[in-house]
């Protein structure tokens, strides 16, 4: 009995540790008909660890929603646009990780990728100082990046530490 206690709380505390993306809400332009909905539709469930997609053409909205445990990046994602003629606009995403840097210039590394951003509260006098070095869950807005790239920025949202 106590073995299985233990071991119950040691894959709890692991899974509670583990970041990644949950959902990525990407705009995408240019994407104006059914076959390139469904273009896009195809490339993003190509992605290991993609659990559902929806494109809407009227937005031109794609929402990925992710399996617990996946090690999907943003450029796999901008890839999947580029790859198909369309250009990635600004993504809205909810992810876990690690807050490290320092409490004036913090940043979130996503585990299981290279992601890594600089944040940028939405709105002032956000102090990130207690939740440095812990996991938490992110809410916020990655801007437009060139071609090829992924921002290096995210403009947050809401940040919880996770338990």
């Amino acid at each position: 009995m106590k073995k299985t206690l233990v071991a119950t709380a040691l894959a709890l505390s692991t899974l509670a540790a583990h970041a990644e993306y949950e959902q990525v809400n990407l705009t995408v332009f240019g994407m104006d008909c059914a076959p390139c909905a469904h273009a896009i539709h195809v490339s993003m469930k190509g992605i290991q660890g993609v659990n559902t997609v929806d494109v809407d053409l009227n937005t031109g909205l794609v929402t990925i929603k992710l399996m617990a445990g996946n090690k999907a990046s943003m450029r796999q994602f901008n890839e999947a646009v580029e790859k198909n003629g369309f250009t990635h606009k600004e993504a809205d995403i909810v992810a876990r990780g690690k807050l490290t840097g320092i409490a004036s210039t913090p940043f979130l590394e996503v585990a299981g990728t290279t992601d890594r951003f600089a944040l940028v509260p939405f709105a002032a006098g956000s102090d990130l100082s207690s939740l440095l070095g812990k996991t938490v869950t992110i809410a916020g807005v990655l801007p437009q990046a060139p071609k090829g790239k992924v921002s290096n920025l995210l403009r947050y949202k809401t940040i919880t530490e996770v338990q």
